[in-house]
């Protein structure tokens, strides 16, 4: 791997006598639109301006000519939409949405994804149609439908036939559009006028962003991927069960990585600091090879302060001049800046918001645009709902300017005068149950309620400025001086915890605080929500069978008893595909983001048969990051590695996409048939047997093969100071009786269980007396709260943790990390851990070395006995009902396992076992 050595400024360390906290100290997640909305990782927003509200996730905007309309790309969860807000600059914009409301989109607007573009005469809009490969027309003025255009073909050499269109842009007389395929890696070249592709232009991997020049002369495109992803060479697609490779191959980085080995089955990936990855592409029109190719913002390897940047420059959104391109690197929180005729960078421009950040990202430039003078340019600021004002004649940031969760896209008003923000996330999803809360068409899943919104701003003056960036600064951090106490947890990072040696961190899925602790009679919680708690109802899906008064999990119940938790604590993610990322203190970036929420309401059916070179991109739910995902610091595994912190992992991030798995396979859970490389770091210290993601093994399992594990490697000491642990059976899925899963309730009784017994477990070590165990949830979707549909579990469980008590701090997944760091005494990675409060409200330095008893199971509902008979090493389990949406539970949408094709399944396991 190349490692290149350039001279970049790096902005101040963090200031030993300052402490950041989340501004929300302990106010719960609450939108007040009027007012100072706190969303889950306890930043506050204070949107400027107009306020119109749209589809979930907007992440595609343009302005129409005259400068009257807006449209906005909404690629959420289904359906799929478009928001045309018409006289866009008055006081009373009005919003067509295609389709209408909640409606399903079948035949209307089948895919959509981020590209958008107007015609001159104001009356047709273009709409790029992701995964469906065709450019989809309607008419500005009702939103009714005009058709399409295929963008896929077949031509010699050339397959086009599965593509994802995004980002587009349209020549000023209307007659050419240029519009990414992000798979196909192309620019397609349409004549509007006959409706055919004229050119298809290669591209690097995964083209993002587009853009033309004022003259028209240059087509400029960035490309936000790294590899283009191969499967192993040595699959038999007749025997993929018997020759899929056992456990990921490859460490980011190494040799196997770069240049492959043929005689393991190891597709060569190649270099990750190739043209074809993190760079900027100049083409002079109806070219059909760049001029030039950019690589923008930093290397990966580069040294960043006193590190090597693991992950790249993630450029995503450029705007140009007919000199000059900017382009936003959303890894590395700057702006390139690249002069067209010379083919060069000439500039990074930094967005750092406040010195005392030092050099921690997690700013996330997304969407970048110029004013019509060509004398400003806005960047969304997207991690820190924010955008910054830069002036292009100096190249400096002049200010920063408030707004909504996550800005997405931006355009400046032809006057100049407006700034009009599209933000992916709006206010937040607000509560989805409970007494005061009214379902509305888009029911209580959480993706269906995390509204857009749009926002119409008066552009501030330089000294309005000042202030508008104070605002952003303590919307998003608040600087203390270190506290002064005995607790366990060090106020700073500068030092260890001289109590506290070893974290346990258990991961589990998908379940909110209401559905879990909605009893507790510490917490605010609604106990008509406690489907998961103690003396309820449990009913199976056919309503055939009912316990009146089962005890679900009784062992949360009783940790929480024993131990303490928070009431207080928010998931940053919405879904288990950032919710991984998160969990390992990945912050999503764009690409994450906008692939996250597009494949989620996606089919995505085409890619077992594409033969598109991007076809293998991360698309939808796994537990792992990839390349395309690194932050510039990377994640938790690097940081430990980095600062001389052992650790060993069971089951985290080591779940990829187009895995094979059944319910046979009792170690490590799946088989791996595409060379995603994991984190170098992770490779060597993860469980080659421990199961990860399959709701076909029991949390038993995984408990039990953990406790092996651990007394093998560390019964007589050294045990590593991070262990990583996951339990991922409360996810649930379908009702398997005969595997001892009559209710989907069986499902969080096993992970209580499994979670009883491990911390029992645990206890009873010698390392218990200088030991804090932290659970949590990778994220809360499919679960019902009535604070925020983001709230979610968050126990200690700790000699050190204060008895029965439920913390009212607001806390996020950044103060999981940030309390590691404290405790372990090394740096922040990020501005998400380092900007969080840290978790020692939750400890006293009066400990209680007591060991905990698990509590059994309720037998009507959960038979450990039962559901591990399968697990005989001579047993072959043939019923099984995959869990095959993943996360797609029955508040997403309506269970595609229906009981037709239950019973269908089960007829023809009993024919193979017949048979057998």
């Amino acid at each position: 791997m190349k490692k290149i050595f350039l001279l970049f400024a790096i902005p101040f360390a963090i200031q030993a006598q300052v402490v950041i906290e989340a501004p929300a100290g302990n106010a719960p997640a609450k939108i007040d639109k009027s007012g100072k909305t706190i969303i889950p990782n306890g930043r506050i927003i204070t949107p400027r301006g107009v306020q119109i509200s749209t589809a979930p996730h907007p992440y595609g905007l343009v302005l129409s000519p005259d400068g009257n309309i807006a449209i906005t790309a909404n690629s959420g969860i289904r359906p799929f939409s478009i928001s045309i807000i018409k006289n866009i600059l008055s006081a009373n914009p009005e919003t067509i949405q295609v389709p209408e409301g909640a409606k399903n989109n079948e035949g209307i607007l089948e895919a959509c994804f981020m590209g958008l573009a107007i015609s001159p005469d104001n009356q047709t809009v273009y709409v790029s149609g992701g995964e469906s490969n065709k450019i989809f027309k309607y008419d500005v003025s009702t939103g009714k439908p005009k058709g399409s255009i295929n963008c896929a073909l077949k031509i010699t050499n050339q397959n086009f036939m599965h593509g994802y269109l995004g980002d587009m842009a349209m020549t000023k007389d209307g007659k050419t559009i240029y519009v990414v395929d992000q798979i196909g890696f192309r620019i397609a070249v349409i004549d509007v006028a006959t409706e055919k592709i004229i050119q298809n232009i290669p591209t690097g991997r995964y083209p993002f962003g587009i853009t033309l020049t004022p003259d028209e002369k240059n087509v400029v495109v960035a490309n936000v991927g790294v590899f283009e992803y191969k499967k192993f060479t040595d699959l038999d697609p007749k025997n993929i069960k018997g020759t899929a490779h056992k456990f990921p191959s490859t460490k980011y980085g190494s040799k196997e990585m770069l240049e492959g080995d043929a005689a393991n089955g190891i597709p060569a990936l190649g270099d990750p600091n190739a043209p074809e990855s993190f760079s900027v592409w100049i083409y002079p029109t109806q070219a059909s090879q760049p001029s030039a190719k950019i690589k923008t913002g930093f290397l990966v390897g580069q040294m960043i302060e006193d590190f090597p940047a693991v992950g790249g420059s993630s450029p995503n959104s450029v705007v140009a001049t007919n000199d000059y391109v900017f382009v936003s690197n959303g890894n590395n929180d700057c702006i390139s800046v690249i002069d067209i005729k010379a083919g060069k960078l000439l500039k990074n421009i930094p967005l750092s918001i406040d010195k005392r950040l030092g050099n921690l990202r997690g700013i996330i430039p997304f969407g970048i645009t110029l004013s019509p003078d060509q004398k400003r340019l806005f960047v969304a600021e997207s991690g820190i709902n924010a955008v910054a004002v830069i002036d292009v004649a100096s190249l400096e940031v002049v200010g920063h300017i408030p707004t909504g969760w996550f800005p997405s896209k931006l355009k400046v008003s032809n006057n100049g005068k407006k700034l009009i923000v599209a933000n992916a996330k709006g206010f937040g999803s607000g509560p989805n149950a409970g007494k005061n809360f009214k379902m509305g068409a888009e029911g209580s899943y959480i993706g269906g309620l995390m509204k857009g919104l749009v926002l119409v701003i008066d552009i501030p003056t330089d000294e309005q400025l000042k202030s508008e960036t104070k605002v952003v600064i303590e919307n998003n951090f608040k600087f203390i001086a270190p506290r002064k106490d005995k607790n366990p947890i060090p106020a700073t990072n500068k030092k260890p915890s001289d109590e506290i040696k070893y974290i346990v961190f258990i991961a589990k899925e998908n379940r909110t605080y209401d559905e879990v602790f909605g009893q507790n009679k510490n917490g605010v919680g609604d106990s008509t929500l406690a489907r998961f708690g103690n003396g309820v109802k449990v009913i199976n899906r056919k309503g055939t069978k009912t316990i009146p008064d089962a005890r679900v999990m009784p062992n949360h119940a009783a940790l929480a008893k024993r131990f303490a938790m928070s009431d207080n604590f928010f998931c940053d993610s919405d879904v288990s595909a950032d919710g991984h990322r998160w969990l390992v203190n990945t912050y999503p970036n764009e690409w994450c983001e906008t692939e996250t929420a597009a494949s989620y309401g996606g089919k995505l059916s085409q890619r077992d048969t594409s033969n598109a070179p991007g076809n293998l991109a991360i698309y939808g739910s796994a537990g792992s990051i990839y390349p395309e995902d690194y932050n510039e610091g990377g994640s938790m595994w690097e940081h430990l590695e980095r600062n001389k912190i052992d650790f060993y992992n069971f089951g985290f991030g080591v779940e990829m996409a187009g895995a094979f798995s059944d319910s046979t396979m009792k170690y490590i859970g799946e088989l791996y048939t595409v060379n995603y490389p994991l984190p170098a770091p992770l490779i060597d210290k993860s469980s080659k047997t421990f199961p990860t993601y399959n709701m076909a093994i029991p949390d038993q399992f995984r408990a039990d093969l953990f406790m092996k594990e651990f007394n093998e490697r560390w019964s007589k000491g050294n045990l590593p100071s991070v262990i990583t642990l996951m339990l991922p059976n409360d996810h649930g899925t379908g009702e398997r009786p005969h595997a001892g899963f009559p209710f989907q309730a069986s499902y969080m009784a096993d992970n209580d269980l499994a979670v009883g017994r491990t911390i029992e477990f645990l206890s009873k070590t010698p390392y218990w007396k200088n030991m804090a165990v932290f659970i949590t949830e990778d994220d809360p979707q499919g679960g019902v709260d009535h604070v925020d549909a983001h709230r979610s579990l968050m126990m200690v469980i700790s000699p050190y943790t204060k008895k029965d008590y439920v913390s009212k701090v607001h806390y996020s997944f950044g103060s999981i990390f940030k309390t590691f760091w404290h405790i372990l005494g090394i740096p922040y990675l990020n501005q998400y851990d380092a900007g969080a409060t840290d978790m020692s409200d939750i400890f006293t330095d009066k400990p209680d070395f007591l060991p905990y008893n698990a509590v059994q199971s309720d037998l009507r509902i959960f038979d450990p006995a039962k559901a591990l008979t399968p697990f005989d090493e001579k047993f072959d389990w043939k019923f099984f009902v995959s869990s095959e949406e993943l996360d797609r539970t029955e508040t997403m949408q309506k269970r595609r396992d229906d009981d037709d094709k239950v019973e269908k399944l089960k007829a023809k396991s009993k024919k193979i076992q017949k048979k057998n």
